[in-house]
């Protein structure tokens, strides 16, 4: 007669993950919406411990669509619910929720929160608050990623996602960088839709964030520094606004090259030009970040070359013109 299985709390690592490697690496999940709800469920399966959960929401009936916590949770604040329904359904992930505004934490408290982690995901519908997390990010040096929905009026909503990887060191452009680069696009929201299309852009951000904690793992390979941005077409028929980027009907993804901006960007400085250690690949000196050589800008030693002979034609005519004055 087989034993049975230990209790929920003590199931051991090499069953729990016995038919995949297990991937771990701290997260902080700042949203915990649809989108940042599923990441954190998907992300506690793979392995990924501690999970810091941040929002200030309460679950509301409009949410339950589209929410990975059910009708017993109304009323009460994401975040805690979220983290206490993933101790109670996966143990082995330690997961935290507070219960918070990230942009009403103090600069320390926000710093701390993201400097315990690997990598830092922000899910939110606030710009100023995915521009904050951007911010805190860059200034603790930490990978960041941005997972959200286009919404349009010429699209059906969560037909899009969107996910914008970060790297620190403006090794690629920041989350404000890219800011330039979708004013032609659509808006993006952290979740509007049917909640099997933002299930999509959870599961992709998730493999995003697993390669990010884990950058000598074999799937880290899915990121490719010159293509930072995924855009993912959900399980739907593709509407006639989007179909010149989405020639196919139903499931299917494109990665993008974000490109720097042309001036310094706010938030990390970077920029066309950008002038940072280089990673193998990375652009060198006279060339741009884009591949291309750099046009318009003159070295240093002709631009000093040009101010001797300037002066000397100064010093010359100056020396002609004495006796005469």
């Amino acid at each position: 007669m087989n034993e049975p299985d230990a209790g929920p709390d003590r199931q051991p690592e090499d069953r729990v993950w016995a038919r995949h490697h297990r991937r771990t690496g701290a997260v902080l999940i700042v949203g915990a919406g649809a989108v940042g709800g599923f990441l954190a469920e998907e992300l506690a399966r793979v392995g990924l411990s501690p999970l810091v959960l941040v929002d200030s929401d309460v679950l509301a009936v409009e949410n339950l669509v589209r929410h990975p916590l059910g009708a017993p949770a109304l009323g009460r604040p994401k975040a805690p619910a979220l983290a206490e329904k993933i101790r109670r359904e996966f143990p082995p992930c330690d997961v935290e929720g507070l219960h918070a505004d990230f942009l009403a934490l103090s600069p320390n408290a926000r710093r701390s929160l993201a400097d315990r982690v690997d990598v830092v995901v922000a899910a939110t519908d606030s710009v100023a608050c995915q521009r904050q997390v951007n911010r805190v990010a860059l200034a603790v040096g930490k990978p960041a990623v941005y997972p959200a929905v286009w919404v349009d009026p010429r699209i059906r909503d969560a037909e899009v996602g969107e996910i914008l990887w970060v790297l620190p060191g403006r090794r690629t452009p920041c989350y404000e960088c890219a800011a330039a680069f979708r004013q032609g696009g659509s808006d993006s929201q952290a979740a509007r839709g049917a909640r099997v299309d933002i299930q999509l852009v959870a599961l992709a951000t998730a493999q995003v964030v697993t390669a990010l904690a884990n950058p000598e793992d074999d799937r880290s390979a899915i990121l490719d520094r010159r293509r930072n941005a995924v855009y993912l077409h959900g399980l739907t028929p593709t509407s006639p606004g989007i179909r010149a980027v989405f020639p196919t009907t139903g499931l299917s993804s494109r990665t993008v090259r974000v490109p720097f901006p042309a001036r310094p960007c706010a938030a990390c400085r970077g920029w066309r030009y950008v002038a940072s250690p280089r990673p193998p690949g990375d652009p060198g000196p006279g060339e741009r970040a884009d591949g291309e050589e750099e046009q318009g800008r003159w070295p240093a030693t002709v631009v000093c070359a040009v101010l001797v002979l300037i002066i000397s034609v100064v010093a010359l005519a100056a020396s002609v013109n004495g006796p005469h004055a």
